[in-house]
């Protein structure tokens, strides 16, 4: 191997690495909870309502008494799943699409380019909110929203990439050769994609958060007690005056999270380009 490939291939940008200690310490607190309280998430306790942040509660406690730390610690693990959950299906979707929207015939891929266009132009929380009037909040109803609030970009990303395969010579000899699209799609086509739908798969995890945590707090995600960042909010809204840490220290957990998913992705960008350019000196 020359020397350098060795270094394309041990190239870490520091974002990736600042965003990845983040990352990690956000999902270790959030499924090993236990390390930083042994309170329990839904135990309520009258006697200590709305306490202001001390040693024995770290972040303070809620309108009945439950631990604040507790609750952002178990809420991070839920919100994480069904974010990821999300982000997976939302990627997923919009790649297929996205290649349809390249390669397949062309009555598909107008009708896959008008759909794209619609689901952009069309406001997500007012989708969320006249879908979850129609049915009950659930924990696979907010994953349906999130698929259909993040598909439409991640067609338009992996669209643009595949447009430019599209033009080469690898492909157009492929088509004289009578190869199949599919392969050449799946074989050849996608994994030049793949890198950049990878990094798209951070900045999605992030807006996942956020979504999440925006249709929790408007009443239309986890449904309480469950705990979630955005329930979280939503119980300590009453109290923004007077009980600041109700809203301020699940949003800050909000904020860390999404911040190191997208260093990450603005990391995963830069050594992309860097490897590019390495090829390209090669």
């Amino acid at each position: 191997m020359t020397s350098t490939g060795i270094t394309g291939r041990l190239y870490l940008n520091p974002l990736i690495i600042l965003g990845g200690l983040l990352f990690a310490f956000i999902v270790l607190s959030s499924f090993q909870a236990q390390l930083l309280t042994q309170a329990d998430p839904l135990g309520t306790d009258l006697g200590a309502i709305r306490q202001a942040p001390s040693l024995e509660h770290p972040f303070g406690t809620d309108g009945v008494g439950r631990d604040v730390l507790a609750r952002v610690a178990h809420g991070g693990r839920l919100s994480l799943q069904i974010a990821g959950v999300g982000m997976i299906g939302s990627l997923l979707v919009g790649s297929i699409t996205g290649l349809l929207a390249v390669f397949a015939p062309k009555p598909v891929r107008w009708s896959v380019e008008r759909a794209i266009d619609i689901q952009l132009a069309f406001p997500y929380v007012l989708m969320a909110i006249a879908i979850t009037s129609a049915v009950r909040p659930s924990t696979i109803v907010l994953i349906l929203l999130m698929i259909l609030a993040g598909w439409a970009a991640s067609a338009r990303v992996v669209r643009s990439i595949a447009l430019q395969e599209r033009g080469k010579d690898y492909v157009k000899a492929a088509a004289v050769l009578g190869i199949p699209k599919l392969r050449v799609v799946l074989l050849h086509v996608f994994p030049t994609v793949w890198p950049s739908v990878v990094v798209l798969a951070a900045m999605q995890m992030a807006a996942m958060i956020v979504f999440e945590a925006t249709l929790s707090f408007l009443g239309m995600g986890i449904q309480p007690p469950t705990p979630s960042w955005g329930g979280i909010m939503l119980d300590g809204k009453n109290y923004i005056t007077s009980s600041w840490w109700l809203t301020t220290l699940p949003g800050l957990a909000i904020l860390v999270t999404s911040l190191s998913l997208i260093l990450i992705g603005e990391g995963l960008q830069k050594r992309s380009l860097f490897l590019r350019s390495r090829e390209s000196d090669s």
